[in-house]
């Protein structure tokens, strides 16, 4: 053995100490369901990230599922390194609590777009094949689910009347069919647009259209409450390549582009630091923080009611320079 190691140059000794990190890896992955970051794993021991994947390959070949694959593998996931453990006795067939969570969330999203919409009754579907496949304990987990996970919405809007609306809105947006739209905008009298939907957006509690139309360069807004009709058309349309929401949001406070760009300097109290440098309002803002404690925000946007009224929501509390 010694003689075979020796001419191994990629052979490393097993220490005492590399044998107790194993276990702890092992030990505290349960704790983990979806995963630990890599470098998360190698700081908890206080090891490279290079270290970690020599173990994960070791404990590879030693712990397997029923089925022949890895327990502990690494996976890619966005930008990072994950370590991830599959269970020992793998069941195809049953459902994992965080896949249950995950539809739960999206169920209490489209709660608050009112009590009875076409939403809620197509991931309540979702959300009910998932939970037949849980294991029993599992069940036990899930019997308070609302009151572990809950949402508390700002002003939402009630779409429990416009199914018809959305289905239609839907399909079109899926299949990518032309729609005449009978619309009613704010004040004004109805009018009927030929268009090519592009993107059911949701803002602030309220769901939006983008669509491409005739009368438009750009993608225009569109607001499912104030659609009367929807007629989905046989044409087709290809969706448009160089296209996507965040574009045509870019500058903007919120969902209304009009208008041009303005650079807003905010000055807020020590009080409201962590509030106001905790957030993200808008991917141009800088947050400096002086002496003091006091704040200034700078946002390069849109000038529009939109940001104005939530400028006016801190009262007395912000001074703008």
């Amino acid at each position: 053995m010694a003689k075979e190691n020796r001419e191994n140059p990629g052979y490393r000794k097993a220490t005492y100490k590399s044998a107790l990190r194993m276990i702890r890896l092992v030990d505290e992955m349960p704790t983990h369901g979806l995963g630990r970051r890599l470098k998360s794993v190698a700081k908890s021991l206080g090891v490279s990230e290079q270290t970690v994947k020599r173990y994960v390959k070791a404990l590879k070949e030693e712990f397997q599922t029923e089925s022949g694959v890895p327990q502990f593998v690494i996976e890619k996931q966005g930008d990072e390194e994950w370590l991830v453990r599959h269970s020992k006795y793998e069941d195809k067939s049953r459902a994992d609590i965080y896949q249950l969570i995950s539809v739960y969330l999206s169920l209490e999203i489209f709660r608050m777009l009112g009590s009875n919409n076409l939403f809620i009754d197509l991931v309540d579907d979702v959300f009910r094949d998932v939970e037949a496949k849980l294991a029993g304990a599992h069940r036990v987990l899930i019997k308070d689910l609302r009151r572990k996970f809950y949402s508390a919405p700002w002003a939402p809007k009630d779409y429990s009347g416009h199914d018809d609306i959305l289905s239609d809105v839907i399909k079109a947006i899926v299949y990518q069919n032309v729609i005449n739209i009978h619309y009613k905008p704010g004040g004004c009298d109805p009018c009927d647009y030929t268009v090519q939907p592009l993107t059911l957006l949701y803002h602030k509690g309220g769901l939006y259209l983008i669509a491409r139309t005739i009368h438009h360069e750009s993608p225009a807004y569109f607001n499912i409450e104030r659609l009367q009709d929807v007629e989905v058309l046989q044409d087709k349309f290809d969706y448009p390549e160089n296209y996507h929401p965040a574009q045509i949001l870019d500058g903007a406070f919120g969902i209304f582009t009009g208008g041009e760009k303005k650079t807003f300097k905010l000055s807020f109290p020590p009080a409201l630091r962590d509030y106001i440098c905790s957030r993200t309002w808008h991917s141009s803002q800088h947050c400096e923080v002086h002496e003091d404690g006091s704040v200034t925000l700078s946002l390069t946007v849109t000038d529009s009611e939109e940001v104005r009224s939530w400028i006016r929501g801190f009262g007395e509390s912000v001074t703008v320079e």
